[in-house]
């Protein structure tokens, strides 16, 4: 990760529990960085950009958003229900572009902050990090992964300890005011409060 003598870092920012506590982790580390928030179509993208928008707040850091919601009709468009996630491979998406946009405005690193469940969920996220790394190599960025070994319970420790408010993040894929409790996201933000022993301040339907 970046030092004193080094250029500043771009951490992907989605508002929820591992992005959130990265930022506050890092920033007790006193890690350079700015956050990066898109917008590709998901279904909770309005309540993700205001819990990230509400942390970067918090710790003074510069969010920049990238709306690119248009980006996912082709493929969604001949489906009769609208997906809580557009695209599936969406780091294909949104890596590529983080990389480019680093390249460009002289950020020397991408921060990713996924966790332990993140490779268990998506079996090909390793491979596909991996290519994308190479990828930012190529043109002098680094793609970082420092939490991917790291179970999402112990990021949450991390982040509370180094000031994060949880109810200030949103993780729920339905996007409405507040969790839904049901969904993939909601059942492994329960769980990481869980393992953390911390008690969940999240406001669930069910």
């Amino acid at each position: 990760m970046s030092g004193a003598s080094k250029a500043k870092s771009l951490l992907l920012m989605s508002g929820g529990l591992d992005s959130s506590s990265a930022a506050f982790y890092l920033t007790n580390k006193g890690e350079s960085f700015d956050c990066v928030f898109f917008d590709y179509g998901q279904r909770s993208a309005r309540m993700q950009l205001r819990s990230s928008k509400t942390i970067c707040d918090k710790l003074g850091k510069r969010l920049i958003v990238f709306r690119i919601k248009g980006v996912s009709v082709p493929f969604v468009e001949k489906g009769w229900l609208r997906p809580h996630e557009p695209i599936t491979h969406r780091n294909l998406v949104i890596l590529p572009i983080a990389i480019a946009f680093a390249k460009e405005k002289g950020y020397g690193e991408v921060i990713i902050a996924s966790v332990k469940e993140d490779c268990e969920y998506e079996k090909d996220r390793i491979i596909v990090i991996s290519k994308l790394k190479e990828l930012g190599s190529m043109i002098g960025i680094k793609v970082s992964t420092p939490f991917a070994l790291m179970p999402k319970w112990m990021l949450l420790r991390l982040g509370i300890a180094s000031g994060l408010d949880p109810s200030d993040t949103y993780s729920c894929l339905l996007g409405h005011a507040y969790h839904c409790g049901q969904c993939s996201q909601c059942q492994r933000r329960k769980e990481a409060f869980k393992q953390a022993g911390i008690s969940d301040p999240t406001r669930y339907y069910s």
